[in-house]
């Protein structure tokens, strides 16, 4: 008997505390493409990740360089943890990867009708409905805050210097999707170009 091949994609998988315990940059990568699905009260919005940062171990421009804090414990939390921070009254969300390591989500593209933009960590959060209040969540469990793997093929990035920061803004360890209009700005460019 021949076994019927499908062109079908696989149904997504969800991303689990494996897939976060791994070298920062990598995962920042690896997380394009990616869906972040939010559930909350009744309400649920999706985004491709689109855009992200590595923030990693003796980077001046990390949260945690100095050691745990009030602040940012949830960033020495389990892989998959929600470090979620508001600066200037704008709430952005990363996902911790080692401890003290982290991935800021810097922009998505909204799946469904009816979301504002998510270009750029903050409008990210609003779109998804991110609180302070989610700050330690762990997303490899439960039902709230959910990321899976896309069915799309991953393809090579963009690679550039993160934004919005003042120390250490020459490593590049900003990633983004390759042709998505919803990267935020400045948008990275192709090399050459």
């Amino acid at each position: 008997m021949i076994e019927e091949s499908s062109s079908e994609p696989s149904p997504p998988r969800r991303l689990g505390r494996e897939f976060f315990d791994r070298p920062t940059a990598r995962v920042a990568r690896d997380l394009l493409g990616s869906r972040l699905t939010v559930r909350r009260r009744g309400r649920s919005a999706t985004v491709r990740l689109v855009e992200t940062e590595a923030y990693v171990r003796n980077d001046p421009a990390n949260h945690a360089y100095r050691g745990p804090t009030r602040r940012n414990r949830s960033m020495f939390g389990p892989p998959g943890t929600l470090y979620v921070f508001r600066i200037h009254q704008v709430v952005c969300a990363n996902l911790v990867t080692r401890p003290g390591e982290a991935v800021l989500l810097r922009a998505g593209e909204p799946l469904g009708a009816g979301l504002p933009s998510a270009s750029g960590p903050g409008r990210l959060c609003r779109c998804l409905g991110l609180t302070i209040s989610d700050d330690g969540r762990d997303t490899t469990r439960g039902t709230a805050v959910v990321l899976e793997k896309g069915p799309e093929r991953a393809v090579r990035p963009l690679i550039g210097p993160r934004v919005g920061i003042r120390k250490a803004v020459e490593r590049p360890l900003r990633f983004a999707l390759r042709g998505s209009l919803g990267v935020s700005r400045p948008r990275l460019r192709e090399p050459g170009r």
